[in-house]
């Protein structure tokens, strides 16, 4: 029996199908390799004649492309009409038992790593962060979103004096190769809600990069006084420099610029760890 049609050709049947609504009918060369493996699909299941593979060309229509889909969903497996980059495996497999694992969201597409303004006591254990499909949050109960960037500090922030007058904030961490995607997925949608931003994370090039890029409108740090001792060349790590000349020409606000030249010019940073115990203030970016 002839194999299911993989995700190349999935795609290859949806454009072909925009192509026929465009212009009734399309002659498709068969030697191309998609084109042969749907062909010989079409053919196992006789939808198209059997002499079309030696064909130099076979016609396809808006008909055969509906016969092909009924045919796909019959059998179980993925029709190409389905839009299965947007669902998860859980959701294809409802529909097909076909297992498109290149395809579709990825089990942590949407997660994001939050802690909890009031940690949960349950059964002797104390709960603080959670995992969660940052879709399920409701945006509008947070006042101001904070992203933490690593994630020691992350799980260890009591220890940190943050001081802000946002009195139910939303604090994630900003992500790593499993909760990256949707820190920025959180962060893009954060954005349309017109409240303020707070970046918390190493303060150095690649921090003020970070926090630039993620469009947060303030950072937390010492005052400035307090910062300036701290500071030390040996937090400012060489493969940094590539941002320094961007940053030095970013427009800042006014409380901001004394950490800039610091940072920017005399190229001493303070890492986030070396930030616990010290009273952190946001400081207006832009």
């Amino acid at each position: 029996m002839q194999a299911a049609l993989g995700l190349q050709a999935l795609n290859w049947l949806a454009q072909l199908e925009q192509r026929l609504k465009r212009d009734g009918q399309v002659a498709i060369s068969s030697k191309g390799k998609v084109a042969r493996q749907v062909i010989a699909w079409c053919i196992e299941q006789q939808l198209l004649p059997s002499h079309s593979a030696n064909l130099p060309v076979v016609q396809f229509t808006l008909p055969l492309l509906a016969h092909i889909a009924e045919a796909q969903l019959q059998l179980q497996q993925v029709c190409f009409r389905a839009k299965v980059c947007e669902q998860d495996r859980l959701q294809q497999a409802q529909y097909a038992n076909q297992e498109l694992k290149s395809a579709g969201a990825s089990p942590r597409q949407n997660r994001v790593l939050l802690r909890l303004n009031t940690a949960i006591s349950q059964t002797g254990l104390t709960i603080a962060t959670v995992d969660l499909d940052w879709r399920e949050l409701q945006l509008s109960e947070y006042d101001a979103l904070v992203i933490v960037e690593n994630l020691d500090c992350f799980y260890q922030l009591t220890r940190f004096r943050l001081h802000h007058r946002y009195p139910n904030p939303l604090v994630i961490y900003r992500g790593d190769s499993h909760y990256s995607t949707g820190g920025k997925a959180l962060n893009d949608a954060w954005q349309h809600t017109g409240k303020p931003s707070l970046y918390f994370g190493d303060a150095d090039l690649a921090g003020l990069a970070i926090a630039f890029s993620l469009h947060c409108q303030s950072i937390l740090l010492p005052e400035f006084a307090q910062f300036k001792q701290c500071a030390s060349f040996d937090m400012q790590a060489d493969q940094q420099l590539k941002y320094q000349d961007q940053l030095l020409r970013v427009e800042v606000h006014s409380a901001f610029k004394p950490y800039q030249q610091l940072i920017c010019q005399q190229l001493k940073g303070l890492r986030q760890q070396q930030m616990q115990g010290l009273a952190l203030y946001a400081i207006n970016l832009r």
